[in-house]
Parts: C-alpha cells; sequence; structure tokens
C-alpha cells in the first residue's frame, strides 16, 4: 500500500512539473521585446542596408489654387516629385531634380457682367496649371553618424536631417477657358507659358525626417521657412532708353514652406 501510494506521488509530482514547464515556456514564447520590435523597424525602413545613392519618385495630393474663392468650385491638385540623392559622406547628401505641380480649378458661372467697368460679360470657369521646378540642394543627417559608431544603423537614408534648397520655375503652363456670362456659350481657351512671371528664384532652409519603407519605398516629410527673392527687370512705367534703369520690382518675401512625399525610391 506505501509503495502504490509512492508511486501515485511521484507520477502527480511529475505530471505537475511538466505542465508547469510547459505553461511557463508558453508564456515566454508569446512575448514579445522591445529587441525584436527595434529589430522589426530596422528591417522595414532598411536601416542596417548601405545605400550611397537613392532614386526618387513621390506623389502627394493637394487641394489646388484658391482663386476666387467668393464663389464655389471645384479644386484637385497633385505634387510629385522625381528626384536623385546621393551621398558624399554617411551624414552629407546632395539631391537634384524637379518638382511638379498640377493643378485644376473649376468655377461656378455666373449671368452678370464680370467686369461692370467695360461692361464685359466674359468670365473664366475653368483653369488648368502645370508646374515644373528645378532644385538643388544638400543635407546633413545629425545623428547618422553617432548611430553607425553605435551599430544601429548604415550609410543609408533614413534619417532626420537639416538641409538648404535652391528652387527655380521651368515652366508654367496655364491653360484657361472663358465663356460668355450672358448665353453661357464658349468663347476662346488660352494655352500660355508663363514661366516668366513664376521665375523668382526660392532657398528654402529646412528640419526634415525621410525613412526607407521596405526595398522599393520612402517617406520623406520636412518644413522650415523659405525666401522668395523678387527678380530685376526694367521699370515698365518709365519711356526711352534714357530712362530705362533696373530695379527691384518687389521685395523679398518669407513664407513657411512645408512638404510631404511618399513613392518610390530604389
Amino acid at each position: 500500500m506505501k509503495t502504490i501510494s509512492m508511486t501515485i506521488l511521484f507520477f502527480l509530482t511529475g505530471f505537475l512539473s511538466i505542465h508547469a514547464q510547459q505553461t511557463t515556456y508558453s508564456q515566454e514564447d508569446s512575448t514579445v521585446t522591445v529587441s525584436e520590435l527595434k529589430r522589426v523597424y530596422r528591417y522595414i525602413t532598411r536601416a542596417n542596408v548601405e545605400e550611397k545613392t537613392l532614386f526618387k519618385l513621390g506623389f502627394w495630393p493637394n487641394a489646388g489654387d484658391r482663386d476666387y474663392t467668393v464663389r464655389p468650385n471645384f479644386r484637385i491638385g497633385l505634387n510629385a516629385d522625381a528626384s536623385v540623392e546621393r551621398k558624399i559622406t554617411p551624414s552629407f547628401s546632395v539631391l537634384a531634380g524637379f518638382d511638379l505641380v498640377l493643378r485644376y480649378n473649376r468655377f461656378n458661372q455666373f449671368k452678370v457682367p464680370f467686369n461692370s467697368s467695360f461692361n464685359s460679360y466674359e468670365d473664366t470657369d475653368k483653369i488648368f496649371r502645370g508646374f515644373v521646378y528645378a532644385k538643388l540642394g544638400t543635407r546633413f543627417y545629425y545623428g547618422m553618424a553617432k548611430r553607425i559608431r553605435e551599430g544601429k544603423s548604415a550609410n543609408n537614408f533614413s534619417g532626420n536631417y537639416v538641409g538648404l534648397q535652391f528652387t527655380k520655375a521651368l515652366s508654367v503652363r496655364v491653360i484657361q477657358h472663358f465663356y460668355d456670362t450672358k448665353t453661357g456659350q464658349s468663347v476662346r481657351t488660352d494655352n500660355d507659358d508663363l514661366a516668366y512671371a513664376y521665375n523668382a528664384p526660392l532657398v528654402s532652409a529646412m528640419w526634415g525626417m525621410q525613412r526607407r519603407l521596405g526595398r522599393q519605398g520612402f517617406v520623406d516629410i520636412n518644413a522650415g521657412p523659405e525666401v522668395t527673392f523678387p527678380r530685376r527687370m526694367k521699370d515698365p512705367y518709365l519711356l526711352g532708353h534714357a530712362f530705362e534703369f533696373y530695379k527691384n520690382n518687389y521685395q523679398p518675401s518669407l513664407t513657411l514652406r512645408v512638404n510631404a512625399v511618399i513613392g518610390l525610391g530604389w
């Protein structure tokens, strides 16, 4: 009897021990550690993949112009970025490329004189604008060198940065449709390149963050002050060569520039 009791006690002790070990193992297996999360993040952002050159093609929607906001209208737009960024050192890079901005506005029609002074019944109901800008800049990834020394990163394009950028309009195509406000009939469509009116150079200082998304993706967000320098031209109010001189049409203007783009990078 004593032998049987000892056998049962031994069996129960072994069973409970095995069950406890299995339970403990299951809890440890389901736990996600911080190091594992960091490893997944580095994999997604390619933080440990060495890259020297990044070709970027990105897009971001915009709301279009707000011309004639007193009139209900439909607006839609798209920003596009086609550029290449090249690392000079692990922390410094240069960037060159083009920005494309597309905007479409549709306005409600009025059956009243658009310009009562001249009794004109001609107005605009559709405007399409296409802007092409060339840009050249440099970026400093201020935390990259430290992360490389600590083994947290490599020479790549995932990081926070400060930068300078020069931008200038190459082409501004404007297609504008006119109609008769009394009859609603189409009058004409103008198709002009107004790059000469938008050729003031822009200089931007920015703080931003760029992250790689897998093997063929990226996201880039930056913001900072932007200065527009007026072009110099002859004074249109003075006639004759003796009175022609160059002057500033406008004073430099300062604005806050915010830019965000997501797209393909390889």
